[in-house]
């Protein structure tokens, strides 16, 4: 599994967004969306901020089985 602060920095990366532009399209201060992306202090994706990254990245998150 990825992790998601990592597939959200390489889309930053990629998509020429700054950590500033991002947290404002996210609602997010600067410091808070920082500390997520790059797990500092207690800060850590919940359902909701997924669910914002994803919409402004326009990423889709999909689960597959493993097929045991």
């Amino acid at each position: 599994m990825h992790d998601f602060s990592e597939i959200v920095k390489k889309e930053l990366k990629l998509q020429g967004i700054s950590i500033q532009d991002f947290a404002g399209k996210l609602g997010f201060s600067l410091q808070y969306t920082y500390n997520l992306i790059n797990r500092k202090g207690n800060k850590r994706w919940n359902e909701d901020s997924i669910q914002k990254a994803c919409e402004v990245l326009r990423l889709e998150i999909k689960f597959a089985s493993k097929g045991v």
